[in-house]
């Protein structure tokens, strides 16, 4: 039993589609969500309860979802080695379980901050030859894909670059931070295979955000054996409990101008999934709620829509403190912090319960028993954020969806399905 591929989730979301043919939004009863849920380490517990919740009575849609920070940790620093470890163990979880639907995908692969230092800054210039003439070259493409992206993103609210902004960002691109960044991002996409990618862009500048993605994009397209994989592009922040980012919801002619800017961004990278600020903060604690911002989400899809000609899922991060789901203009609702919060609460309350067993060595209270409560717990929760979503038990529907799909011609792009918003 094979994970799902970047194929088969752009059909899984084009199916989803929030929108009639009409352009209507359909009955919020009607709308589904998809869990994307992020596995921490240690891999092997979170990654059997996610397979384990999706194959829950009919079986569930579900994203499992690895970080740079959790494939490095299990790859012994090697995200790439890490991303082909954590794709055997979610495929043998996915056989195990029988879960038919599940989908790897890789997490906040995080660009460098701005600015990076550029190369031979601080160093003796090359000599002439080799070392010389590609420091020149990529100097060149660079400037063409800042020059390309200034052109596209003209006109757009906070856009405007001066000649010395375009230098800085040449700088940033041609970076080694930048150019090790790319590499990884690469490696971990070859050697995951994964569905679907996410290019972490947070806080860059909007033309660097325009060219970077870009570039990343046109990149990752050329990956031999994995061209399909759903690349979500990110606009703008969202910010973390305890490091937050100020939100203003728009109204009027700046809702209208920050819509334009996102659907110019996806038209010109490319992307297949689009995030950007509607209220949400990473790692909420409990007790901490943040109310979506509908009218963002409407404003947002229509526009792209209308520009590019396609439906393009929307991927709400910071899942954990939303005060309620989105249900369907939500595409992708990515949840960390909740699950990692349950599995660390089961193992203290196992530790303190057990604690005089642990410490004089029983082995019973030191091993399995221990891990197999934390997925049960795991398991648990994971189950009600895919009923949450809307999507629990839909497996059989999706199943004869994807069949037909496998009969039907090959297509290219998320906005292919039959189901738009125009």
């Amino acid at each position: 039993m094979s994970l799902l591929s970047g194929k088969q989730v752009r059909k899984v979301f084009g199916h989803f589609s929030p929108f009639q043919e009409s352009g209507e939004l359909k009955p919020e009863t009607e709308r589904v969500s998809i869990l994307a849920a992020n596995a921490q380490v240690p891999l092997d517990v979170m990654s059997r309860a996610f397979t384990t919740a999706a194959s829950d009575g009919s079986g569930s849609p579900l994203l499992v979802q690895m970080s740079f920070t959790a494939l490095k940790a299990a790859g012994g620093g090697d995200p790439a080695s890490g991303a082909a470890l954590a794709r055997a163990i979610l495929e043998a979880h996915a056989e195990q379980s029988g879960a038919r639907l599940v989908g790897m995908t890789l997490d906040h692969f995080r660009v460098p901050a701005f600015p990076a230092r550029a190369r031979g800054v601080g160093a003796a210039a090359p000599r002439e030859g080799g070392d010389g003439r590609q420091r020149r070259l990529d100097e060149r493409l660079a400037r063409a894909r800042i020059d390309d992206a200034a052109a596209a993103a003209s006109g757009l609210p906070g856009c405007a670059v001066d000649r010395e902004t375009v230098e800085q960002y040449i700088g940033y691109m041609t970076s080694a931070q930048y150019a090790e960044f790319k590499r990884s991002f690469l490696e971990a996409v070859r050697c995951g295979k994964p569905a679907w990618g996410m290019i972490d862009t947070e806080r860059l500048p909007p033309v660097l955000d325009f060219a970077v993605t870009r570039d990343v994009i046109d990149a990752v397209r050329q990956c031999p054996g994995n061209d399909d994989i759903v690349l979500e592009a990110e606009f703008g922040a969202t910010g973390s409990s305890g490091d937050a980012i100020p939100y203003v919801r728009l109204v009027g002619r700046e809702l209208e101008e920050f819509a334009r800017s996102v659907a110019a961004f996806v038209a010109y990278t490319g992307a297949d999934a689009i995030a950007y600020p509607i209220g949400m903060e990473h790692a909420a604690r409990r007790g901490e709620t943040h109310e979506p911002d509908i009218e963002r989400l409407v404003a947002v899809h229509r526009e792209v829509a209308r520009a590019t000609g396609r439906y393009v899922p929307f991927a709400q991060h910071g899942g954990t403190g939303a005060a309620r789901l989105a249900r369907g203009l939500v595409g992708k609702n990515n949840v960390a912090t909740k699950f990692v919060v349950v599995a660390a609460n089961y193992l203290a309350d196992y530790v303190r319960a057990n604690e005089g067993d642990i410490r004089a060595g029983v082995k019973s209270a030191c091993g399995a028993r221990m891990f197999d409560g934390m997925v049960r717990a795991l398991v648990e929760v994971t189950i009600g954020k895919l009923k949450e979503c809307g999507s629990y038990g839909r497996a059989p529907e999706l199943t004869f969806v994807l069949a037909e799909e496998a009969r039907a011609p090959s297509y290219k792009g998320t906005g292919d399905s039959e189901e738009g918003v125009e």
